[in-house]
């Protein structure tokens, strides 16, 4: 079968791209005919809160792409639905997670009307305002032929947003473990890298935007002795509100503020004990899956769909949003009860169900 993506690719960064890229590369192996149409750049530079759009990562998935289209210039729409005709796709795949995107993807999907198209859907609840987000959402997503979310949040606000939209046709999954960048680094190496002993370690990760909450973990790390801090992620915004409180802890906190690159990425999972996501909203989050990846524990707040995979006591905790106080609890009780190791198994008993292998095997049911 003659499968192709639109979205993000190579040599654009970030989780989605790399989400892509590794369901590409799954396909292609199962003996589908696999083609990426990228594009050309992804935001405007003027939209564009970080420092550069562009992954320099060394490691990386061989696929066929080709880029195609700027999403925000309607100019360059029409020779980009002549190359997808031209190629002869029989299903059309494409991710959604901002309405930014919305206008170009309800474009080329009423165009490829004999062509099977699905969406997997990240978000629909946005972490920021969208004026007519809701409207923009059901302009792209109305006239697809199945759409897949990978939480129960997502699912059931599909139904919300798109209440005429056949609900057999929206496939609830999950999201898979991102096992891409697993390496065996040891903790001694890893941690040796960062210049680092044997102490407690907690890591976040991920860029790094208002309501992914990093301030209320800095604040929280007021009350959590004898422990290290690893933030890896660049800034969207204003970094000086972390900043500052960064400068009051001081060599307690590392902090990697750019893009990570994928072959860094295991020093970090490596160098930490647990993953700390201090969350204000959620819907799912690749970053519970990549620390999995790792068998790493996660303590997270209760929000969206994070404790569909995140079950407190078991391999990881839950606690309330916005409070400070009690992450720096739960971080304590992780020491004290040293449930790293306890969690850690949980988390490798499990992880066959994260597996790309029954999501694919799902995808190719509607293909």
């Amino acid at each position: 079968m003659r499968i192709s993506f639109v979205g993000p690719a190579h040599p654009i960064r970030g989780g989605i791209a790399q989400f892509i890229a590794i369901l590409a590369e799954r396909l292609q192996k199962r003996g589908h005919t696999i083609k990426v149409f990228s594009f050309h750049r992804q935001y405007p530079k003027l939209l564009f809160p970080g420092k550069e759009q562009i992954d320099h990562s060394e490691k990386r998935i061989e696929l066929d792409i080709e880029a195609i289209v700027t999403p925000y210039n309607p100019l360059t729409w029409c020779s980009a639905i002549r190359k997808i005709k031209r190629w002869q796709p029989d299903v059309l795949i494409m991710k959604y997670w901002i309405p930014f995107f919305a206008p170009l993807y309800a474009w080329l999907t009423r165009r490829m009307k004999r062509t099977r198209v699905i969406f997997i859907i990240d978000n629909i609840d946005f972490h920021e305002k969208w004026i007519a987000g809701n409207f923009l959402t059901r302009l792209a997503l109305g006239k697809a032929s199945y759409l897949i979310t990978m939480s129960d949040a997502v699912y059931q606000s599909v139904g919300k947003v798109l209440p005429r939209y056949p609900r057999k046709n929206v496939i609830p999954l999950f999201h898979p473990n991102y096992d891409f960048y697993a390496e065996n680094i040891s903790r001694k190496d890893a941690r040796k890298h960062f210049g680092l002993g044997e102490g407690k370690i907690i890591l976040f990760f991920g860029y790094i935007k208002r309501y992914k909450g990093l301030d209320i973990l800095l604040d929280a790390m007021r009350d959590i002795p004898d422990c290290t801090l690893l933030i890896a992620g660049e800034v969207y915004g204003d970094a000086s509100v972390y900043q500052e409180k960064i400068a009051r802890l001081g060599d307690r906190v590392q902090f990697h503020n750019r893009f990570i690159r994928n072959e860094e990425v295991p020093l970090f999972f490596n160098a930490s004990d647990v993953v700390v996501l201090p969350y204000r909203s959620a819907t799912q989050s690749g970053i519970t899956q990549l620390a999995f990846a790792f068998d790493k524990p996660v303590i997270a707040t209760d929000v969206g769909g994070l404790s569909e995979v995140i079950h407190d006591g078991v391999n990881g905790y839950l606690v309330r949003p916005d409070d400070a106080s009690a992450i720096a609890l739960a971080v304590e009780r992780f020491f004290e009860n040293d449930d790293a190791h306890r969690f850690s198994e949980a988390i490798r008993k499990e992880k066959a169900k994260y597996d790309w292998e029954p999501f694919v095997d799902e995808m190719e049911k509607l293909l």
